[in-house]
């Protein structure tokens, strides 16, 4: 491995890292779901109660699903796959990793594959069409 490549998997491994630390800090100080009110209060209240429970459990589940593409994106960089999409086998742009570090696929597969869900999500549920297909 050339010392630039490994200059550059250095500098992934520690921005991944960095991102997957906070990541597993803000899951750490939001394990405790929220309770709902319970019996007291209003009906209200408990509304309010139980839908700051649902966001809460929403936003951990993403939060640990993001921990899990980190972790997939650790182990790409130790692979030597970091940086390669995953669906044409090109370069991932520096910048697109930059903004999204755990990004597997390059902007035009990315592209192709929402296009490809967005069509079938139209077939079942005739939504708008994907303008960038």
């Amino acid at each position: 491995m050339d010392t630039m490549s490994t200059k550059s998997d250095d500098r992934a491994r520690r921005l991944l890292k960095t991102q997957l630390d906070a990541v597993a800090a803000r899951l750490q100080a939001e394990a405790e779901v929220p309770k709902t009110g319970g019996m007291g209060g209003d009906f209200f209240d408990v509304a309010q109660g139980v839908e700051r429970q649902e966001l809460a459990r929403l936003n951990t589940e993403r939060l640990a699903q993001r921990a899990k593409r980190l972790e997939l994106a650790l182990s790409r960089v130790s692979d030597g796959q970091y940086g390669v999409c995953s669906e044409c086998g090109e370069a991932i742009p520096p910048k697109r990793l930059f903004a999204l570090p755990d990004a597997t696929t390059c902007v035009a597969c990315q592209v192709r594959l929402e296009c490809t869900l967005s069509r079938g999500a139209r077939r079942s549920a005739r939504s708008k069409s994907c303008r960038s297909c």
